[in-house]
C-alpha cells in the first residue's frame, strides 16, 4: 500500500473511531532510547548495584517487560526495526552501506499524519538522515557526535513547550552508555563507585574501539596499523586478567548511574510542567554490550547473538495503566503497534509487530511466541549474517553463508558457550524449521 493511500485510510479510520468513541485528548508519546543499555545492569532487573534508582521508581509505576529482545545487533538495524515494525530482512538497513527502504512506513509518519508534533534528538552516526530516520519528524537533530542525555534535556523541554495545544511524539537517543568511553568525562565523585580497584590498565583502552577489536581477535580498521609488540602484550595481559571484565563493567555502571540521574532531573521537570500526567513514556534500548561473555568485549564487531547484545530494556508507563511485570517474550517490532493502540490509531498493514497492550493488562501468552533477530557486521558486504530464534529455554543460531547451526540450552548454559545440537537433535530440528519458515515468510511478503 502506498503512503498516500494509507494516509487516506488512516484519515477515514480516525473519523470512524472518533464517531464511535467519546472524545479524548490524544496522549503525548515520549521514547527514551538509551543506546547500548543492558537490561541486566538495572535495578529493576535485579542488578547487584544501585545504578538506576530513578528508572526503577518510574518502572515501579509502569509495565516492565522482563524478556524483551532486539531484532538487530547494532544501532542502525535495531532502531530501524523499532520505527518500521519490520525485521532487518524487510527494512534493509543491515550495515552502514544500506538504509531503510523508501517504501517503509515509519511510526513517526503515522503520528505526524494524525496531527502530532514530532521531534527527534539523537546522538552518534547511525541514526543520521541518510539512513532514513528523518521521515515523519517535524524536527530532527542528528549527527556524528555522541551526546549524553544532559545535552538533550534543555532542548527537549524548550521544544515541548513551544505548542502545548497539540499532542507530541518525542524521541530521544542518549549515548551515555555507548562505548568507547571518555573516562574523564564524569565528575570524580561519579567514578569507581562500585569497583574502586586499580583501573589503570583498563582505562587506557576505554576511549577507543581499537582495543576491543584487538581483544576480540577481529580485523583492524584498514586505515590503522597493526598493533605493536608492546600493545599486543598489553592486550594479552588484560585478556588474562580476571579483573578486566569487572573493571570495564564498573566503568559502564558509572555511566548508567549518570544517565539515571539525568533521567531523574528530566522526569522532575516534566512533572513540574504537568506533562507526565498525559504522556506515555517508553524506556528502551537498541542492543546491549559484552563484558567477557563468550570471551568478547564491547559489541564484538556486532556479530554476536548473545543475550548480552539482544536482551534489551523495555518499560512503559501510561496514564491509567496498572503496574505490572510481563514475563512473555516480546520484540522491539512490537513497540510501534503498542504505541498506536494506546493512542487510538490504526496499525499500518506492513507492520510485523503485535500490540502488547493485552499483555500489559495482565494476560500472558499461551502458547508462548518465539523471538527472532539477526547479527550483521557494521561494514560487511560479504553477506555474512547470523539469524537467531529464541524461546524461553533454547536459542538456535544459523550462520550464512554456510548454513551452520548452533543450539544453546539457556537454562543450563546462560553464557552460551556449549553447542548442544547433537544432544538435542529434536529441538534443533524444530527450531530450525521455525526459523526457516519465519525467513521464508519475510522474504515472500511483497510489501
Amino acid at each position: 500500500m502506498s503512503l498516500t493511500a494509507w494516509a487516506v485510510s488512516l484519515t477515514l479510520a480516525q473519523h470512524l473511531w472518533a464517531a464511535a468513541a467519546p472524545a479524548v485528548r490524544p496522549r503525548n508519546v515520549l521514547i527514551i532510547a538509551a543506546d547500548t543499555l543492558r537490561a541486566d545492569h538495572l535495578g529493576l532487573h535485579g542488578y547487584k548495584y544501585p545504578t538506576s534508582p530513578n528508572i526503577d521508581r518510574l518502572a515501579a509505576r509502569g509495565v516492565v517487560f522482563d524478556r524483551a529482545f532486539s531484532q538487530g545487533s547494532y544501532t542502525l538495524s535495531g532502531f530501524a526495526s523499532l520505527f518500521t515494525s519490520r525485521y532487518p530482512e524487510q527494512h534493509g538497513a543491515v550495515n552502514k552501506r544500506t538504509a531503510i527502504r523508501d517504501s517503509e512506513t515509519m511510526l513517526t509518519e503515522v503520528f505526524q499524519q494524525a496531527g502530532y508534533r514530532t521531534a527527534g534528538f539523537t546522538g552518534g552516526p547511525n541514526l543520521a538522515l541518510q539512513y532514513g530516520f528523518g521521515k515523519g519528524f517535524d524536527t530532527y537533530l542528528s549527527g556524528d557526535l555522541p551526546r549524553q542525555l544532559d545535552a538533550y534535556i534543555p532542548v527537549a523541554l524548550k521544544w515541548i513547550q513551544k505548542d502545548r495545544a497539540k499532542p507530541f511524539f518525542l524521541f530521544l537517543q542518549p549515548q551515555d552508555v555507548h562505548p568507547p568511553f571518555d573516562v574523564l568525562e564524569l565528575p570524580e565523585p561519579e567514578r569507581d563507585r562500585w569497583d574502586p580497584g586499580d583501573h589503570e590498565r583498563t582505562e587506557r583502552f576505554m576511549g577507543t574501539f581499537y582495543f576491543f577489536r584487538a581483544f576480540n581477535g577481529e580485523p583492524y580498521a584498514t586505515n590503522k596499523p597493526e598493533p605493536s609488540e608492546w600493545l599486543k602484550k598489553e592486550i594479552a595481559a588484560a585478556a588474562k586478567d580476571p579483573r578486566t571484565g569487572r573493571h570495564m563493567a564498573s566503568i559502564y555502571d558509572d555511566r548508567v548511574a549518570h544517565l539515571d540521574a539525568s533521567l531523574g532531573r528530566f522526569f522532575a521537570e516534566l512533572q513540574r510542567l504537568g506533562v507526565m500526567e498525559d504522556t506515555v513514556v517508553v524506556l528502551l534500548s537498541d542492543h546491549g554490550t559484552l563484558f567477557g561473555e563468550g570471551g568478547k568485549f564491547s559489541h564484538s564487531n556486532h556479530m554476536s547473538t548473545h543475550d548480552g547484545i539482544f536482551h534489551v530494556v523495555l518499560a512503559v508507563w501510561a496514564p491509567g495503566l496498572a503496574p505490572r511485570r510481563v514475563g512473555s517474550l516480546v520484540e522491539l517490532v512490537d513497540v510501534a503497534p503498542t504505541l498506536l493502540e494506546l493512542a487510538g490509531l490504526p496499525k499500518p498493514a506492513p507492520f510485523e509487530g503485535r500490540s502488547l497492550l493485552t499483555l500489559m493488562r495482565g494476560r500472558e501468552d499461551a502458547p508462548e511466541r518465539p523471538v527472532f533477530g539477526a547479527a550483521t557486521a557494521t561494514w560487511n558486504d560479504s553477506g555474512e549474517i547470523k539469524h537467531y530464534v529464541r524461546d524461553s529455554r533454547w536459542k538456535l543460531v544459523s550462520e550464512e553463508p554456510g548454513g551452520q547451526t548452533t543450539l544453546y540450552d539457556l537454562a543450563a548454559d546462560p553464557e552460551e558457550v556449549r553447542d548442544v545440537s547433537a544432544d538435542h537433535p529434536d529441538v534443533a530440528q524444530r527450531l530450525s524449521g521455525v526459523l526457516t519458515r519465519h525467513l521464508q515468510r519475510l522474504l515472500a511478503r511483497p510489501d
